[in-house]
């Protein structure tokens, strides 16, 4: 319960702006998704060996496909015209409050 109160405090203080909540619940479900397949484990019985490898697969499958997703979204999907997704990364709760946290990425030329 503790931790959810954290998680759910350190994502309220994400609202606040050039603090990037994509960039924290993306390292949130890594990380929980990688914790599975490499923390130690005890196995009671072979049935429990097997259901705990498939799940050490599984996550690390997900983590992989994670990966590549979080990767093909920023270097090839910026251009997003989702019009709600900027209550993610902050709340403008005045006029001005969140004008300062757009950014505007843009190719370098002659790379």
């Amino acid at each position: 319960a503790k931790l959810l109160l954290l998680l759910a405090l350190l994502f309220l203080v994400g609202l606040l702006p050039w603090i990037d909540n994509y960039a924290h619940i993306g390292g949130f479900l890594f990380g929980f998704l990688t914790s599975f397949v490499v923390l130690p484990h005890v196995n009671f019985s072979e049935e429990d060996r097997i259901a705990k490898l498939v799940v050490q697969i599984a996550c690390g499958v997900l983590s992989v496909v994670l990966f590549a997703l979080l990767f093909i979204v920023f270097y090839l999907a910026q251009g997003s015209t989702c019009e709600n997704c900027i209550y993610i990364n902050c709340i403008p709760f005045t006029d001005s409050f969140c004008q300062d946290s757009t950014m505007e990425l843009r190719p370098r030329i002659g790379v």
